[in-house]
């Protein structure tokens, strides 16, 4: 069984293999202190920010208010993509932007409004994002 480093990693490159295979042009960041995990180049030399979190679990934590307290805070990733290994190896990729991030954080912890939580850590259902599976196209070019 491979530890959460590598869990992560293998879920970073998934990702960037995906988008490769989908001719975008991206690239991971390396490190353990680092603000975003995957930059994509788009059109007239911009480019997005993608969070990636990978879990074995069909939870998967987010850290989403712990991280962002206020709707307007900047920097944030652009898109977020939860990968899900199952138990086969198989990795299942949901795509997210952040406002849809922020929104079914708050779903999933019965929020109506955006708020800092206070206790424990921030995390998502598997079952509960069917609607954004493999939703790549929702990333631009």
């Amino acid at each position: 069984m491979a530890n959460r480093y590598n869990i992560g990693m293998a879920g970073e490159f998934g990702v960037c293999s995906e988008l490769y295979k989908r001719d975008y042009n991206a690239s991971i960041t390396l490190g353990n202190k680092k603000a975003v995990d995957i930059y994509v180049a788009i059109a007239d030399d911009r480019y997005i920010s993608i969070e990636v979190k990978t879990s074995r679990n069909t939870k998967i934590v987010t850290g989403f208010f712990q991280k962002y307290a206020s709707p307007n805070q900047i920097p944030h990733p652009d898109y977020w993509v939860l990968v899900y290994i199952d138990k086969n190896n198989m990795s299942h990729y949901y795509v997210l932007s952040h406002q849809e991030m922020a929104a079914e954080q708050m779903r999933r912890n019965g929020m109506s409004q955006w708020a800092h939580v206070g206790n424990g850590v921030d995390n998502v259902l598997v079952r509960d994002l069917s609607n954004y599976e493999n939703a790549w196209n929702k990333i631009p070019k």
